[in-house]
């Protein structure tokens, strides 16, 4: 059944390059907004543990260079839009804005230093990516609409090699089971995601400004899933609502473009939120095509995984952007070890331009 959903989902991927080309130009897009850079660890969270998500990273690019830069896969990603018809749905746009994105998801087991195939707990996975987003922003309506195409690679074994050097330089334990990895050599991988962003609720008191949105969200590849969250923050707000959207984030993909505060400033908040995802594949558990010593069918699975993240962000008057987030995650498998919660933490650094 994996096998067949991941076939039929690549299918759709290639399908859509074939009317794939960008036949859209950008509303009052600069060419460069800026650039970000994520990074997350389970080592900067509290509970300081090493194992499930355990970090990734990734930097992306904002501007219509995302659109035209001659390796972008913006036309695959518009290509999906009108494959599902949801081009349809931003038609009344008042602007678009775009952006790029490259990293690295890792998992592990919680036992790194025990080179057997570990049933029952998560299995060793990673994922190298390459992803294109789309913001679609109708203000008379108060809702955005973002699409991502990502495509990757499972199993790359350099990524187990980064980590047992990183692991080395720091004095930790060695990971010695990533030839157990899912897809171990390197397998094909894709998503497309679409998701409808709404302005519900701003307002001031005291001196402190807030917001509220919520963002209704489906995937389909290698996590498909349908998903609901809502976020909220509070303090000094100058950045537009449609550009603040930690709800689109999943693991270290955050594929959203970074944009400047309007008017100018300074800005500093405190951001907030819950999502929750009814998944129904997940290739970091369940495998793809390549057989895996290690992975988990669908009936081992929780249907729903709830999602929680507490942040701080503080930007300079010069668009200089540095953020802080707590994620956390309840249990993604209902049997063995691998049925735990998990946390995590991030670290961002951003400049709008």
């Amino acid at each position: 059944m994996n096998r067949t959903r991941a076939l039929l989902a690549c299918a759709v991927l290639f399908a859509t390059g074939v009317v794939g080309a960008n036949d859209r130009t950008p509303v009052e897009e600069p060419y460069d907004s800026g650039w970000a850079f994520y990074i997350d660890n389970d080592a900067f969270a509290p509970s300081g543990t090493d194992r499930d998500y355990t970090g990734g990273f990734s930097l992306t690019l904002s501007g219509r260079r995302a659109a035209e830069y001659p390796f972008s896969i913006d036309g695959w990603r518009a290509g999906m839009d009108r494959l599902f018809g949801a081009g349809r749905l931003y038609q009344d746009r008042a602007l678009s804005r775009h952006s790029m994105e490259v990293g690295i998801s890792v998992f592990t087991p919680a036992n790194i230093t025990d080179p057997a195939a570990q049933v029952g707990d998560r299995p060793y996975a990673s994922l190298v990516y390459f992803a294109n987003t789309s913001a679609e922003v109708v203000p008379a309506r108060e809702v955005a609409y973002l699409s991502t195409l990502t495509i990757g690679v499972l199993g790359l074994p350099f990524v187990g090699h980064g980590q047992t050097w990183l692991h080395d330089r720091i004095g930790s334990n060695e990971p010695v089971g990533w030839d157990k990895q899912i897809s171990h050599g390197g397998e094909p991988t894709f998503r497309y995601s679409f998701a409808r962003v709404d302005h519900l609720w701003h307002g001031a008191f005291g001196g402190v400004n807030g917001e509220m949105t919520a963002t209704t969200r489906g995937s389909i590849g290698y996590l498909t899933e349908g998903s609901y969250g809502l976020a909220w923050r509070f303090g000094r707000i100058r950045t537009p609502w449609w550009s603040y959207n930690p709800q689109i984030a999943e693991y270290a993909e955050k594929s959203v473009p970074v944009v400047s505060a309007e008017g100018g400033g300074a800005e500093e908040y405190v951001w907030f939120g819950v999502n929750l995802h009814a998944r129904i594949y997940n290739a970091f558990l369940q495998g793809q095509f390549r057989d895996s010593p290690v992975t988990f069918s669908y009936d081992q699975l929780r249907p729903f995984v709830g999602e929680a993240w507490l942040g701080y962000t503080f930007a300079t008057a010069s668009s200089w952007r540095y953020s802080y987030v707590l994620r956390g995650q309840t249990s993604e498998v209902r049997i063995g070890a691998a049925d735990r919660n998990s946390l995590w933490a991030g670290l961002v650094i951003s400049h709008a331009m």
